[in-house]
């Protein structure tokens, strides 16, 4: 069972709170990421929900990107689903129209950092380890959809920092850039914070919570397709594809990678 799912009944409304469970690290495979972009869909068409929380209770790890075991076990000709997965995950994510606060209550590398910045909300927990967007550090080039989400939350000066240079930041150091919103000395606290800002949310009509949201994240999705479309053509790159394989075969040997 890829994530533990309860529901928390507010002062105006319920939410549902999503716990990610997928494994040690809680790594992203095709499997698992449809799945959490149906259990979005079934919460979308469920009028008794209202919005989410998405959370772990991994010590450790938020969500830490792709699974290198399983990219590395992937048939060549089904690689390019299995990396662009996280893709149709992020736009999945924008697509559903309820609100979602997301708790980093761990490192939140390559995925972790794409679910959160997908997110309404973004609350980290201050010694929760970093929070990155790690794809070129894997040989992968930033989809075109991820950048412009970065550029709409994180300040201007920060665009090249984040994105060339995969730069990890610590919770108070990504509040500061934009890339969270709010962090917490406890997950108690930052738990608290969530339910509070759910609660005032469902104060108003979910049709006009609804709409605006769809309205909010429609910038972003301008070009997804377009976006999508030129990330399923990377993979075709032997050098892209060397460089990708090798990066996740260093991880699990241990050491540095030989890139192209």
């Amino acid at each position: 069972m890829n994530y533990k799912r309860t529901k928390e009944k507010l002062g105006n409304g319920i939410a549902e709170i999503i716990s990610f469970q997928m494994n040690d690290q809680n790594s992203l495979t095709k499997q698992n990421m449809e799945e959490l972009g149906d259990i979005l869909d079934e919460i979308k068409a469920d009028s008794s929900v209202k919005g989410v929380i998405l959370c772990t209770e991994n010590p450790k790890f938020f969500c830490n990107g792709l699974d290198g075991d399983t990219l590395l076990s992937t048939p060549k000709n089904e690689l390019v689903n299995a990396v662009g997965g996280i893709c149709i995950l992020f736009g999945r994510m924008l697509r559903f129209n309820k609100p979602v606060v997301t708790e980093v209550s761990g490192h939140a590398m390559g995925g972790g950092a794409v679910i959160t910045s997908a997110s309404d909300y973004k609350f980290m927990l201050e010694a929760a380890g970093r929070i990155a967007f790690t794809e070129v550090m894997v040989g992968l080039p930033l989809p075109g959809m991820f950048v412009n989400r970065i550029q709409e939350v994180v300040k201007p000066e920060y665009h090249a920092e984040v994105c060339l240079e995969a730069t990890a930041y610590k919770a108070k150091e990504a509040k500061t850039i934009g890339l969270i919103d709010e962090t917490f000395p406890t997950k108690e606290e930052m738990r608290k914070a969530s339910f509070k800002r759910l609660d005032s949310i469902f104060r108003h009509p979910m049709t006009a919570i609804q709409t605006t949201k769809e309205i909010m994240n429609r910038r972003t999705l301008v070009d997804y397709d377009y976006y999508l479309n030129q990330a399923a053509g990377w993979l075709l790159n032997p050098d892209i594809e060397y460089n990708l394989l090798e990066a996740m075969k260093a991880m699990k040997e241990k050491r540095r990678p030989v890139m192209r």
